[in-house]
C-alpha cells in the first residue's frame, strides 16, 4: 500500500486508506452532507445545518482522521443553535472493531438539545466511514457530562457560594436561602479526549428575590493534572495579583478533585486575538511587552522548573522527525535547522539566564483585552526559567500567524520588532536575538508538525515558502555565533 503524499493543490494528504480526508475537511460540502446524515436518522426535517466550521484536526496516517465539527444549525422558525460533533474516520475494514471499542463501557450521554436525541451519543457514518461522537459524549473525556448537567452545577454553585462572593452576614440560614434558579454555558474551546473548555452562566436568586448573574469559566482535562494546574494557577494569582498587582490574571474558584476540573471568574473583555484588528499595533505590542516583562520581574516562586535548552532541543528532534515521516521533502530545511540548534547549543549553555516566572505557552492567544488593559490567561505550563523561552515563542507564534491567518509579513515584522525593542527596554537582562531564534527555530519545528498532524491547511500550503522564509531569517541570526 502506498504511502500518504502530500497534494499542495488540497493542502492536504493523499492517504491511500483513508479515501475521505478531502470530503470530510470540505467545509462547503459538509453542512449539505451533515443535513443529510441527521434527517436520515430520524432528526426533524425543519432543522437544517447552515454552517460547519472545522475547529480541530487529529490526523495520524493510514490510521484516522479526527474532526471536530461545530455546526450551525436552524429551524424553520428561524430558531438558531449550534452544538459540537466529533467524527473519526477511520479505515475500511476496521470499523466494526474500532466502533465497537468506542462503545463498550459507554455510559450514554444524549445531547443538551432535545431535537438532536434522535442521533444516538455514537453513531456510524458508512458513506464517510466515520465515527460520530455528539458532544458531551467523548472517547476519553469521562467527566464532561458531568460538568453540563445543570441539577450538578446548580448543586456546586449553591453549595459554594463564598467562592462567588456572596455575603449572607455570616447566617448558615441565609445561605439556604440562596438558590441557583437558571445555568446555561457557552462552547468556547474543545479539544476531543483532552480538555474542553466551557463558559458558565449562572442565576443567583438572593433571600430577597433579586437575581444575580455569574460569568464564569469550567475547564475539564482527561487527567489527574487538573489539581497541579489549578494549584499553579491558584499561586500565580495570588503571588502575582493580589500581592504585586503585576499582572491582570482571573482569579481561580474553585478545584473539583476526581473530575479533573476546574472554575475560574470571568475577566470581562475579549480575546485580545479576536480584536487585534482594532488596535494600533505598536501601540497594543508595546503594550504587549509591557504585561510580559512584569510577569517575568514579579518575584513570584514555588513553580517547577522549566525545560533547559536540553529539553528544547529534544523536542525539536522529535517534532522534527515526525515531520520528515510524513513528508519527507522537508528533510533539507529541517537538517539545516536541527544542525545549527545541535551546533550552536553550547554557547547558549555557557550564557548566564535568570530563572524567573515564565508562562511557557506565551503567546497572544493567550491574553485578554478590555480597552487598554491586558490579562494574561492558561497557566498549565507556568515555570521557573529563562525569560528568553517566553520571548521566542510570542514572536514566532506571531509570525507563524502569518502562514495560519494570512496576516500581512511587513505588519508582523513591525509586531515582533516593537514587541522585542519594548520588552529589552524593561528588563533587566540581555536579549540576545540570537539566543531568541535558537528558541525560535526549535519551537518551528514543533509547529510545522502540529500544523501537519493537524492539518492547517493554509499553513501547509505556504510552508514551503512562507514557512522557509521565516527559518531562513532565524538561520541568519543565529549561524553568526
Amino acid at each position: 500500500m502506498l504511502a500518504p503524499s502530500y497534494n499542495n493543490r488540497l493542502g492536504l494528504f493523499d492517504d491511500p486508506k483513508l479515501p475521505h480526508v478531502a470530503t470530510v475537511m470540505d467545509v462547503n460540502a459538509m453542512p449539505g452532507q451533515f443535513t443529510r446524515y441527521l434527517h436520515d436518522s430520524g432528526v426533524d426535517p425543519q432543522w437544517e445545518v447552515t454552517k460547519c466550521t472545522i475547529e480541530k484536526v487529529y490526523y495520524r496516517p493510514g490510521k484516522h482522521c479526527g474532526v471536530l465539527y461545530r455546526l450551525a444549525l436552524r429551524h424553520a422558525s428561524g430558531t438558531e443553535t449550534d452544538e459540537w460533533i466529533y467524527g473519526r474516520t477511520v479505515p475500511a475494514g476496521t470499523e466494526k472493531e474500532r466502533f465497537e471499542k468506542a462503545l463498550a463501557g459507554l455510559k450514554p450521554i444524549p445531547s443538551a438539545h432535545e431535537f438532536l436525541r434522535a442521533l444516538p451519543p455514537i453513531s456510524f457514518w458508512r458513506d464517510l466511514n466515520m465515527i460520530l461522537w455528539i458532544f458531551p459524549q467523548d472517547p476519553d473525556l469521562e467527566t464532561l457530562p458531568q460538568s453540563v448537567d445543570p441539577a450538578f452545577v446548580r448543586q456546586q454553585v449553591e453549595a459554594n457560594l463564598n467562592a462567588f462572593g456572596v455575603s449572607v452576614n455570616g447566617s448558615a440560614a441565609g445561605v439556604e436561602k440562596w438558590r441557583c434558579a437558571d445555568f446555561y454555558y457557552d462552547r468556547i474551546k474543545f479539544m476531543p479526549s483532552k480538555r474542553c473548555v466551557l463558559r458558565y452562566h449562572v442565576n443567583l436568586i438572593d433571600p430577597y428575590g433579586k437575581a444575580h448573574e455569574k460569568i464564569f469559566y469550567c475547564k475539564i482535562y482527561d487527567d489527574g493534572d487538573s489539581r497541579y494546574h489549578f494549584d499553579m494557577l491558584k499561586s500565580a494569582y495570588e503571588q502575582m495579583t493580589v500581592k504585586s498587582a503585576a499582572v491582570n490574571i482571573p482569579r481561580p474558584l474553585l478545584h473539583f478533585d476526581g473530575l479533573h476540573t476546574f472554575w475560574q471568574e470571568e475577566w470581562p473583555g475579549s480575546a485580545l486575538l479576536d480584536v487585534i484588528d482594532q488596535y494600533d499595533w505598536q501601540d497594543i505590542f508595546t503594550r504587549v511587552a509591557q504585561v510580559v516583562a512584569a510577569f517575568h520581574r514579579s518575584p513570584a516562586n514555588g513553580f517547577d522548573p522549566a525545560p533547559d535548552l536540553n529539553v528544547v532541543l529534544e523536542k525539536a528532534n522529535e517534532d522534527g522527525a515526525k515531520l520528515l515521516r510524513l513528508w519527507p521533502q522537508q528533510q533539507p530545511l529541517v537538517s539545516r535547522v536541527l544542525e545549527l540548534l545541535h551546533a550552536t547549543k553550547k554557547v547558549f549553555d555557557e550564557q548566564e539566564m535568570p530563572a524567573v516566572p515564565i508562562h511557557g505557552a506565551c503567546r497572544i492567544e493567550q491574553m485578554l483585552a478590555r480597552g487598554n488593559v491586558l490579562a494574561l490567561v492558561d497557566f498549565d505550563a507556568v515555570t521557573l526559567g529563562d525569560p528568553i523561552h517566553d520571548v521566542a515563542e510570542l514572536i514566532a507564534s506571531l509570525q507563524y500567524m502569518g502562514l495560519t491567518r494570512g496576516l500581512s509579513s511587513e505588519r508582523i515584522a513591525v509586531a515582533a520588532e516593537t514587541f522585542y525593542r519594548s520588552y529589552a527596554g524593561q528588563v533587566p537582562w540581555a536579549c540576545d536575538r540570537r539566543r531568541i531564534g535558537w528558541y525560535a527555530l526549535a519551537f518551528l519545528m514543533t509547529k510545522f508538525y502540529s500544523s501537519t498532524k493537524n492539518l492547517e491547511r493554509r499553513a501547509l500550503q505556504q510552508l514551503d515558502t512562507a514557512g522557509k522564509a521565516i527559518c531562513e531569517d532565524w538561520l541568519k541570526t543565529v549561524g553568526t555565533v
